[in-house]
């Protein structure tokens, strides 16, 4: 196991050395996070446009942080084990049995949710591939991702991490390889110091039967902006969520100052608890992922509840935009709820059914 971990380092190493040979122990200095001193805040501009309407939370060099017990979950399908805090809960929110419905979607989501944070890790079949193969080809058929090159350790699994800059929400993601399987550690970042914390815990513990537990190593650069991120983060407390006067358990969407968001509505509205995460535009690109979701060019009938969707290109703010339908009957429009990020709480219109880009909703709904 020692010369198997040794192998990996050196595989990374050598990786990160052809790729940028000048530059890279600048860039992506391979650290223990729970070393990471935290960085002061300062502004952002972000690149697509939009303006954040949270304004930088000053105090978090000075909150306390509490005191963390944790407790293991341990996954007996897939053989890994992981802590997280006693004081949040585990839930199995995607769950593909054998035979497969899709053995190219995920195959297990488990969410970890407390009031600091929401996390969520998820496990895909490799298909043989390694891991950059294996990124290449989610990028071809998902949505591009920002780096395919091993640039971390998790135990002693290569893994790739980085920042999903979007517009109303930052997630921080880290992809692990296991051969048979990948997983991702997929985190939507609140703004509350608490959340990276444990998102740092559950790297450090994330490991294999008969494998060493070793602190993740992860790039410098990586946890510098995911402190800053903390400081615009909209995501107030996942656990209890308000906006505009509505009141949603759990929601993972912030609410742009009490100014509303499409997003928190749609997760608010819709009959059962919805998979996405992140900007409205990404959710398209997402559905692949999600074994009992569907998307097309027209929205569905009988059940008729379904979510618009469109892209950054047809929006005003490059972040897309998501509206509920409640029942669609047929016919060349449509009646939709929404909310607009940072704009509009609340609004109900009826559009021509070619209006939005497309249609989100779910294949197979739980027996009543």
């Amino acid at each position: 196991m020692k010369l198997r971990y040794l192998f990996h380092v050196a595989t990374l190493v050598l990786l990160m050395l052809v790729a940028e040979p000048r530059k890279i122990w600048n860039r992506h200095t391979l650290v223990d996070p729970g070393k990471i001193v935290l960085l002061a805040k300062s502004s952002q501009i972000y690149s697509s446009g939009e303006v954040r309407c949270s304004k930088p939370n000053t105090n978090l060099l000075s909150s306390p942080k509490p005191d963390l017990t944790w407790q293991p979950y341990k996954d007996t399908d897939y053989g890994f084990t992981v802590e997280y805090p006693s004081s949040w809960k585990s839930q199995v929110t995607i769950y593909q049995k054998e035979p497969f419905i899709n053995s190219d979607a995920i195959l297990k989501r488990i969410t970890f949710i407390g009031a600091e944070g929401l996390i969520d890790l998820d496990i895909w079949f490799s298909h043989d591939q390694n891991l950059t193969s294996w990124l290449e080809w989610y990028s071809k058929t998902r949505y591009e991702l920002p780096l395919l090159s091993p640039n971390a350790m998790v135990g002693d699994q290569l893994a790739v991490s980085f920042m999903e800059k979007g517009g109303s929400v930052d997630m921080l993601t880290t992809f692990i390889y296991g051969e048979k399987y990948v997983y991702r550690l997929w985190y939507t970042v609140s703004r509350n110091e608490v959340g990276l914390q444990v998102y740092k815990h559950m790297l450090d513990t994330f490991t294999f039967p008969q494998s060493k537990t070793v602190p993740a190593q992860l790039p410098r650069e990586v946890i510098q902006e995911a402190h800053s991120s903390i400081g615009y983060s909209g995501v107030i407390n996942p656990l209890v969520s308000s906006c505009c006067g509505y009141t949603s358990s759990g929601n993972p969407f912030g609410c742009c100052d009490n100014k509303g968001n499409c997003v928190w509505w749609v997760w608010y509205k819709y009959s059962v608890p919805i998979p996405f995460r992140g900007d409205a535009w990404t959710w398209w690109y997402q559905a692949p992922d999600y074994p009992d979701w569907g998307r097309r060019s027209t929205p569905r009938q009988n059940p008729g509840e379904n979510i618009a969707w469109w892209d950054k290109s047809s929006s005003n703010n490059n972040l897309g935009h998501v509206a509920y339908v409640a029942n669609y009957t047929g016919g060349n429009y449509i009646n939709i709820t929404e909310m607009a990020y940072c704009t509009i709480c609340y609004r109900a219109r009826t559009i021509l059914v070619t209006q939005p880009n497309g249609y989100i909703f779910l294949w197979k709904y739980p027996m009543p």
